[in-house]
């Protein structure tokens, strides 16, 4: 397949989508690259590739993607959507970071602050990297302490302030501060560990992962002794049943390749 311009940092655009309808002019398929905030979630962007394009992903590894166009594409057929010539105003947000973290004091929040700046780092995010494994990762880090701190240093500041959302909206969590480009979240007083129970059986932790991998190696360790022990123990009779029927299949040989020379 082709290989189409990089989906961007704001998700995906209109000139993006004139480049796959180019691209699917002359082939099939078309690989998409997926890097920077929108890969927080993966889903979110698959649902919209496909539900914009009228195309189908047949194939995902991490954030290449392979969109088909379909058996019955027609380029003048093909789903528009009219450009937008005017930019609308710029919606008014709630504020992320408030003075005082619902449910707690004042004093309580700014301890909770300094807390957060001192504890270790979960992860460092890179600069226009792949972010779909930090959900699960701050679910994981939500397991050992309430408080998780992910580096941003380097990314621009509306990145990682969107990060922090997408973080708030798909752990959940509560937002604690974004100073010194770090993004600190708090798990909350609320915390169900049924809940997160339940999201881990929904979206496996890289832990639950190595350790399922570890435990089908040693199954089929296992596995391969114990039938290389049998296979040990019945040498001799599979070595006699394997010359009879090798004796067998010889006289069949060669009383059919006789039939041809009577004929």
């Amino acid at each position: 397949p082709h290989q189409a311009a990089d989906q961007s940092r704001d998700g995906l655009t209109h000139n993006m989508l004139n480049d796959i309808h180019n691209h699917w002019k002359h082939g099939e398929g078309v690989r998409v690259k997926c890097l920077g905030v929108p890969t927080v979630d993966m889903q979110n962007v698959c649902r919209e590739l496909e539900d914009k394009t009228g195309g189908l992903i047949i194939h995902r590894h991490g954030g290449l993607l392979i969109l088909y166009r379909g058996r019955h594409y027609h380029p003048k057929k093909r789903p528009v959507i009219p450009l937008m010539l005017w930019k609308p105003a710029e919606p008014i947000y709630p504020r992320l970071i408030k003075t005082t973290i619902e449910g707690l004091t004042v004093q309580e929040t700014k301890e909770m602050r300094k807390k957060g700046l001192h504890a270790p780092v979960l992860t460092k995010l890179a600069k226009n990297g792949y972010y779909a494994n930090l959900v699960p990762m701050v679910r994981d880090g939500f397991l050992a302490d309430e408080l998780v701190r992910i580096d941003c240093k380097g990314l621009p500041k509306s990145d990682y302030r969107k990060i922090g959302v997408k973080l708030r909206d798909l752990v959940p969590c509560i937002l604690v501060s974004f100073d010194k480009e770090q993004i600190i979240v708090w798990r909350g007083k609320d915390h169900d560990e049924s809940i997160q129970d339940n999201l881990h059986n929904a979206f496996p932790s890289f832990l639950q992962l190595e350790s399922a991998a570890v435990k089908n190696e040693n199954v089929e360790q296992e596995e391969a002794s114990s039938e290389s022990v049998a296979g040990k123990n019945e040498h001799g009779e599979k070595e006699e049943t394997s010359s009879d029927c090798s004796s067998d299949e010889w006289s069949e040989i060669s009383s059919s390749d006789d039939v041809p020379d009577d004929k």
